[in-house]
């Protein structure tokens, strides 16, 4: 069957029904002294449990070899997702950091199709470098590293989820000017740099990200005043005189045809409360230490949280490298949890022009399965029913597991 990418790429997200705030804790050691690390854990467990209370799903995926089950992998996939989180308390009693958090869970009717990473392969993800829509409001703090900071900040968290294996992409920019950013899904729908990316570093899915806003609320209340108009505004604004916004859109592209897959808004705000003049740089001690430090430390926890759900809605899959007579050789192997007896399904790229240009990239399940014979570290070797002539695959199809 013939399958548009853009198609399938929305099929595999799921469908979201309404919301709900719910109130949730999250618990964590502080190991070595070190709060913020605490911090982020009890975040990311308080994150875990607002999740699960929208329902979840138990999957299963078994393998056979020569007539027994060689693996059998269960895993819960929940079937809520935080769009908005609120810290309101948190403390450190004997050594554990407690925190509660309020959020704003979406629940989901339905399952998305790879959801909760049932077959046991990571996904790769390569992360690259941000587009930073308004320079001059990264002038206080003297914060212009965000467009590499952040991503890297994103990696390094996400590096620790199991099922994602994470590739550093902080070098490359897939955005030149405002005009090149996505919105939603465009007209042609596609983007070619996800692609070169993806092809340089052998990633599924490509994250990119646009940081909107980072300005101050009050811009003509953050400079030198003078001392009765200080008084006053003291008086009228409180700290609010220094409260600045966070706002970054991500979009995750798949690297086999630049179709954007997904979307998300995460926007935050705290206090500047350090001095103007002081040049910290993002991500520094002294910016977590901030109150709006704080408040995007925990807004990129939830961001990990999205990124892990959706990520694990979307299949596996890998480049088919090579073929010789009926072997195939695909760009992935022990490093994605690939094993010896694993099956997968042969897919064969297609590209098409509609009446307007415009290009659609399409998988065509060839109804042939792949047996992986042989796996290395880096790559694996599959051996097909039939030669590859006869279905016409070839080095830059792909193979799929749902």
């Amino acid at each position: 069957m013939l399958l548009s990418l853009a198609l399938f790429s929305l099929l595999m997200t799921p469908y979201k029904a309404q919301a709900d705030w719910v109130e949730v804790s999250g618990s964590a050691q502080v190991r070595h002294q070190d709060m913020i690390s605490a911090r982020r854990a009890a975040i990311r467990d308080a994150l875990r449990q607002a999740s699960l209370q929208g329902g979840a799903v138990v999957n299963s995926h078994q393998q056979m070899t020569d007539g027994a089950i060689s693996r059998d992998n269960v895993s819960v996939s929940t079937m809520g997702y935080v769009d908005e989180m609120t810290v309101l308390s948190e403390e450190v009693r004997d050594g554990i950091m407690y925190v509660t958090v309020r959020a704003n869970l979406t629940a989901q009717e339905q399952t998305c199709q790879g959801g909760g990473y049932a077959n046991g392969y990571r996904r790769s993800l390569a992360v690259t470098n941000f587009y930073l829509q308004t320079p001059e409001e990264a002038k206080m703090g003297d914060l212009f590293d965000v467009s590499e900071k952040l991503p890297q900040e994103l990696l390094r968290r996400l590096q620790g989820q199991h099922h994602l294996r994470m590739l550093d992409a902080s070098q490359y920019q897939m955005y030149n000017s405002p005009d090149t950013i996505p919105t939603s899904i465009s007209d042609r729908g596609t983007l070619t740099n996800a692609v070169e990316v993806s092809n340089r570093l052998g990633a599924q899915y490509v994250l990119s990200g646009v940081i909107r806003e980072m300005g101050m609320e009050h811009p003509e209340l953050a400079g030198e005043r003078p001392f009765f108009d200080g008084l006053v505004e003291r008086v009228r604004y409180k700290d609010e005189r220094f409260a600045r916004r966070f706002e970054v859109d991500l979009y995750v592209h798949d690297g086999f045809s630049g179709t954007l897959v997904a979307t998300h808004h995460f926007e935050t705000g705290g206090n500047w409360n350090i001095n103007r003049l002081q040049k910290v740089g993002f991500a520094s001690p002294a910016f977590w230490n901030t109150d709006y430090g704080q408040h995007i430390d925990a807004l990129i926890e939830q961001m990990v949280s999205g990124l892990e759900d959706e990520i694990g809605c979307q299949p596996f899959m890998a480049r088919i490298t090579r073929t010789n007579g009926k072997k195939l050789y695909i760009d992935t192997g022990a490093d994605a949890g690939l094993k010896p007896g694993d099956t997968l399904n042969v897919y064969r790229l297609s590209t098409f022009y509609d009446n307007t240009q415009r290009e659609f990239v399409e998988m065509q399940n060839v109804d042939m399965v792949m047996t992986v014979d042989r796996v290395q570290p880096r790559f694996s070797r599959g051996t097909i029913a039939a030669l590859p002539i006869v279905e016409n695959i070839q080095q830059g199809d792909i193979v799929v597991a749902w």
